[in-house]
């Protein structure tokens, strides 16, 4: 073990999941008014302009090969966690009502550093899962009440979330597909 590793975790996989954990903290967009101020841009366009800053940084980033502290080898050379989490953030504020959106930002930030911990135990798939499900259902409840189908509507997100979260393609990150593909889920059943 080196002097940046502790308990076998590496300073960059601490790193990695502090970002992760620190997601949730976006969700203080609801409740910037909009607009930002009298006269002001609507509170879209800080989003968007935030997106455009994190997507302009990604690209001088891919184009100058700068190095990022945390980022995954394979990272480098192809669009980082980092810029798709934060489009699927964007995604999810500007298209989807709060209540949809803080279970799938949540979801993602609490349970892809729960699944990287528990992955090669005996506890996986079954302890993200029922995690997953009991936080998505508490966050719906509080904005919906509960119902059959709040529990059914956490019970998919939480199969889409876990089952997304183990796909492995070089075109699209996890931390995308668990934001957007549990989102969708939710919105469709919610709307039956």
């Amino acid at each position: 073990m080196n002097a940046f590793t502790f308990h076998g975790m590496s300073w960059e996989a601490r790193f990695r999941r502090a970002v992760h954990l620190s997601a949730p903290a976006f969700l203080v967009y609801y409740l910037l008014p909009s607009p930002l101020w009298t006269g002001g841009p609507p509170r879209e366009v800080a989003l968007l302009a935030v997106l455009a800053v994190v997507m302009i940084f990604e690209l001088l980033r891919l184009l100058y090969d700068i190095q990022v502290p945390g980022m995954r080898d394979y990272e480098q050379e192809r669009i980082s966690a980092m810029a798709w989490a934060a489009i699927a953030l964007a995604i999810a504020m500007l298209f989807f009502p709060p209540g949809l959106t803080a279970p799938a930002v949540v979801g993602m930030a609490l349970i892809d550093p729960l699944i990287s911990h528990l992955r090669q135990t005996h506890w996986y798939p079954w302890v993200p899962l029922a995690t997953y499900f009991l936080l998505v259902l508490t966050i719906l409840i509080l904005f919906y009440s509960l119902s059959p189908t709040v529990m059914l509507t956490a019970a998919l997100a939480s199969l889409l979330a876990v089952g997304v979260e183990a796909i492995r393609t070089r075109y699209v990150d996890d931390d995308f597909l668990m934001i957007i593909i549990p989102l969708l889920g939710m919105a469709l059943l919610m709307a039956l």
